[in-house]
C-alpha cells in the first residue's frame, strides 16, 4: 500500500482551509486527495482568507487572515482517520492598518509570536485569552524560532538588521526604548530591552556606498540557537553567528530578483532556496556553491522540509529523497525530490545519473501562504457502496438467466434437428428447379496469313 505526504494549507477560499493527501509517485499511484474543510467558528467571527498556519500543539495550530484576526484552531479526525473540520477556540483581534502584512509567525514555549509589517508583536499563549502585545523596531518582514520550546526569537526587515529577542523580556511591562541621554534618540548600536544580539551591517563597497539591509526570509540552522541564515533583497544568501555580529558568509545566488523563501534539507549542509524568478536551487552551506536546480516550479513564496523516511534507491528515485515542498505563485503545492550533499572528499558523479532534484508530484488549487506539515498516511482502499435492494435485484437477475437457460434445447436436440432436415430438403428443391445452363462453343478465328511484300 502505498504512503502519502499530507498537509494543511491555506484555501483559495474564506473559512476555509484545505487537506492534502498526495500519494507517493509510482507506476499506479492513485489520483491526490484534496479535502475543503469549513472552519467552525462558533460565536467568533469567520476566518477572512488564511495568510499563515502554525503548529501550537499536537492538536492545534494558529492561523491569521487578511482580516488582521489571529485564530486558534482545534484538529480532530474521524473514526475512520479522516480529518473533521477544525475548530475554533480562541480568536483575537489584532490592530491593522491598510498595507500592513503578516510578517510571520512562530511557536515559541511561551505560545505563538505573529508580527506585523507595522511592526506590532503579538504573543498568543497555548491556553487562555490572555493576548500580549508589544512593538518592535520596523519594518519586520520575517521573524523564525529555533523550535516551539524555544525562548528567543529572531526578526529582520527593511533596514532592520537580523536580532534576536528574549521572549519574556520583550514582552515586560518595564520595556522601553534605549535612549541616548540628552537627546532622547536611540542608539543604533544600543540594544532595546529584551533584545540580546543584533547583527551588524557589511562593509561599505569600493565607492564607499552603504549596502543596504532587506531581508526577505530568515531561519535558523538545524539543532542550533546561534546560527542563523537570512534572505535578502539584493538576492544573496547570509549566514549569521550570534558570537559576532558581522555575517559570517554572503553569497550572492539569485538569478533575478531577492531570495523570498529559504528551508533546510535533510541535512545542516542542505539549504534550498528562491528567487523572485522561477529559480528553485539547492547550496552547500560548507562552500557557497550551488549545487543544483529544480526545474519546472513557478515563483516559490514558501517552502517546507519535513522528514524523510530513509529507504533503498528505486528506479524512480535513483537515490533521492523527497523531504522538501512548496507553494507557487500559481496557487499550486509542489512535493520535490532532492538529492542529500556529498560527503566531503567525495569525488566522482555524486548521487547517481540523471537529474538531482525534480517535482514529483503538483495540486493545483490551494491559497498562496504558509502551510503545515501532517505526516505520513496511506492510502485507504476504498470500496464501492452498495444500494439497498441491490442484492434483491441480483437475485432476480440470476434466476431470470436460469429461466432463460432452461427453455433452450440444446444442439442436436428438439426443434433444431428438425429444423435442420428441412433447411436439407429446402437446398435440393432448389437445386432440381433450377434451369439449364446453355453451354456453347467458343469458336476460335483462325487468322489468315499476312501477305508476302
Amino acid at each position: 500500500m502505498p504512503r502519502t505526504f499530507n498537509f494543511l494549507a491555506p484555501s483559495l477560499h474564506p473559512n476555509t482551509l484545505t487537506e492534502l493527501s498526495i500519494p507517493e509517485a509510482g507506476p499506479s499511484a492513485p489520483e491526490p486527495v484534496v479535502r475543503h474543510l469549513a472552519i467552525k467558528y462558533g460565536a467568533h467571527q469567520p476566518v477572512g482568507s488564511v495568510k499563515r498556519i502554525v503548529e501550537s500543539g499536537a492538536d492545534e495550530i494558529v492561523v491569521v487572515d487578511d482580516a488582521y484576526r489571529i485564530s486558534t484552531l482545534s484538529l480532530g479526525k474521524d473514526e475512520e482517520g479522516n480529518a473533521t473540520p477544525p475548530e475554533m477556540v480562541r480568536q483575537y483581534q489584532a490592530t491593522g492598518k491598510a498595507g500592513n502584512v503578516w510578517a510571520g509567525l512562530a511557536s515559541v514555549e511561551a505560545g505563538t509570536l505573529a508580527a506585523l509589517s507595522s511592526g506590532a508583536l503579538y504573543l498568543i499563549p497555548n491556553s487562555g485569552d490572555d493576548v500580549r502585545s508589544t512593538n518592535i523596531p520596523g519594518p519586520p518582514t520575517c521573524i523564525a524560532s529555533s523550535s516551539n520550546s524555544a525562548t528567543a526569537f529572531a526578526a529582520a526587515g527593511k533596514e532592520v538588521d537580523v536580532s534576536l529577542w528574549d521572549v519574556e523580556r520583550t514582552f515586560g511591562s518595564s520595556r522601553e526604548p534605549a535612549t541616548n541621554g540628552k537627546s532622547g534618540k536611540r542608539k543604533k548600536t544600543e540594544l532595546q530591552e529584551g533584545e540580546i544580539w543584533q547583527a551588524k551591517n557589511l562593509a561599505h563597497d569600493s565607492l564607499n556606498l552603504r549596502p543596504p539591509v532587506h531581508h526577505l526570509a530568515l531561519t535558523f540552522a538545524p539543532n542550533s540557537t546561534t546560527s542563523l541564515i537570512s534572505g535578502t533583497k539584493s538576492g544573496s544568501v547570509r549566514r549569521y553567528d550570534t558570537r559576532q555580529r558581522k555575517p559570517v558568509s554572503d553569497w550572492k545566488l539569485a538569478r533575478e530578483g531577492g531570495i523570498g523563501a529559504i528551508a533546510f534539507g535533510t541535512n545542516e549542509h542542505d539549504l534550498f532556496y528562491a528567487d523572485r524568478s522561477s529559480l528553485l536551487a539547492a547550496v552547500d552551506m560548507r562552500t557557497g556553491k550551488m549545487l543544483y536546480s529544480i526545474p519546472s516550479t513557478c515563483t516559490v513564496h514558501h517552502l517546507l522540509s519535513f522528514p524523510s523516511i530513509e529507504e533503498a534507491p528505486t528506479a524512480l528515485t535513483s537515490g533521492r529523497r523527497i523531504g522538501l515542498a512548496g507553494i507557487s505563485s500559481d496557487a499550486s503545492l509542489r512535493v520535490y525530490a532532492t538529492t542529500p550533499t556529498p560527503a566531503e572528499g567525495a569525488k566522482g558523479n555524486w548521487g547517481g545519473e540523471g537529474k538531482k532534484g525534480d517535482v514529483m508530484t503538483m495540486v493545483g488549487g490551494v491559497g498562496v501562504g504558509g502551510f503545515v506539515w501532517r505526516g505520513y498516511g496511506q492510502v485507504a482502499k476504498v470500496k464501492p457502496e452498495k444500494k439497498a435492494g441491490a442484492e434483491d435485484d441480483e437475485d432476480d437477475s440470476e434466476g431470470e438467466e436460469e429461466e432463460v437457460w432452461d427453455g433452450m434445447n440444446e444442439v442436436g436436440e428438439g426443434e433444431d434437428s428438425d429444423d435442420e432436415e428441412e433447411d436439407v430438403e429446402d437446398s435440393d428443391e432448389e437445386e432440381e428447379e433450377a434451369p439449364p445452363v446453355k453451354r456453347t462453343k467458343q469458336v476460335q478465328q483462325k487468322q489468315k496469313p499476312k501477305g508476302r511484300r
